[in-house]
């Protein structure tokens, strides 16, 4: 018996020793307090930023000043907003309760160091100050997480869509944007537009309001005689172009494909200060969409099937301008103003007709009542 209970005791100091020794060794899934940020950053600031997907694919933005850019398309402009508010969800993510430790587990939630949605990498100069794992979503807005240093997984609050992968989803869309009173000229193939001086820009009129001749902003050259400048579409082909978003950078290569052998567009706009910023717009069958070349950058910009097509419709000198009437047309506006005159005079209530009250020589047939 005492032999018996000799081995036991063994045992059971064995068992104690070996669950302390896991309790120093082994995986814990409190390790970190919930509610505490997934990144540590503190006080330094990221300067670039690397996000990597499922795919080998990757962008890199880094930022310049103030900006941010994109190097590896020849540091166009990104959205610098967009960065801005990438990073500040990224700060503010917050430790949830672990959900699990293991190597399996990491795979399976895909967080693990070979298998990932995303890979983010944060650093300032050559010093990466963090790297967050993203992987499999559990619920809306919700997403598997893990930092490099740690190997507890968490559920925290983020969309994957707001760190995609393609250097057309981080791209300044407005980087050809031009304040619209800088725009003193607009030249076409058959008709320029030019600011009326001291008149500034001027709103442009709500639909269906009518612009008054003094209240123009705008004159034509290359009028014919009796013709007129539409002021309303005026105004909106100039804010088409002040306001022109891109698509997509497509490179500072030229291609065939491009259509700009044969535009579809030609224009130019001078700006106050004298720059001249010639746009050609040309049509991809093969794609559907448009081709943008400008003066002032390198690069050619994919524009939307539907912008291109606004822009080409708006830029038509139908839109304009009001063709001048020709002399019969004059004539019977004329004649159709006369006959509506006659008909409206015809059709006017003859002169009151009532009898006019009696006078003093008129006799009251009241009185003569019960007379023989």
């Amino acid at each position: 018996m005492q032999k018996t209970i000799g081995i036991l005791a063994v045992l059971l100091v064995a068992q104690l020793v070996l669950a302390v020794g896991m309790s120093f060794t082994g995986p814990s899934l409190t390790a970190q307090r919930p509610d505490t940020p997934l990144l540590a950053l503190g006080d330094r600031s990221v300067d670039r930023l690397t996000i990597e997907g499922a795919d080998n694919q990757q962008i890199v933005l880094t930022r310049q000043g103030e900006d941010w850019v994109l190097p590896e398309t020849g540091n166009f402009p990104a959205d610098s907003a967009k960065v801005d508010h990438l990073l500040e969800e990224l700060k503010g993510l917050k430790r949830g309760l672990p959900v699990a430790t293991t190597a399996g587990a990491l795979q399976r939630f895909k967080v693990s160091d070979d298998a990932f949605e995303r890979r983010v990498l944060l650093a300032q100069g050559d010093d990466t100050l963090a790297t967050l794992y993203l992987g499999t979503s559990p619920g809306m807005r919700q997403v598997h997480a893990r930092t490099a240093d740690d190997e507890a997984v968490y559920v925290t609050k983020f969309g994957l869509y707001d760190a995609p992968l393609k250097p057309e989803d981080w791209e300044n869309k407005s980087v050809l944007h031009i304040p619209r009173d800088d725009v003193e000229q607009l030249s076409l193939a058959q008709l320029t537009l030019s600011r009326t001086p001291d008149t500034g820009s001027g709103a442009a009129p709500e639909a269906g309001d009518e612009q008054k001749a003094d209240q123009a902003n705008w004159t034509g050259e290359k009028l014919a005689e009796g013709e007129t400048l539409n002021q309303a579409n005026a105004e909106a082909l100039v804010d088409k172009l002040a306001g022109l978003n891109i698509g997509g950078v497509l490179g500072d290569e030229a291609k065939p494909e491009y259509g700009l052998d044969a535009p579809a567009l030609v224009l130019s706009v001078q700006r106050k200060d004298g720059e001249l910023i010639e746009y050609r717009l040309g049509k991809r069958d093969k794609e559907k969409d448009y081709v943008l070349k400008t003066s002032v950058r390198p690069e050619y910009f994919r524009l939307p099937n539907y912008t291109g097509d606004a822009l080409i419709t708006a830029a038509k000198r139908e839109q304009l301008v009001a063709a001048a009437k020709s002399a019969a047309e004059e004539g019977a506006a004329t004649e159709g103003a006369a006959v509506e005159e006659g008909a409206a005079t015809q059709g006017a209530a003859p002169p009151d007709t009532a009898k006019a009250p009696a006078t003093e020589n008129d006799e009251d047939p009241a009185e003569h009542a019960g007379q023989p």
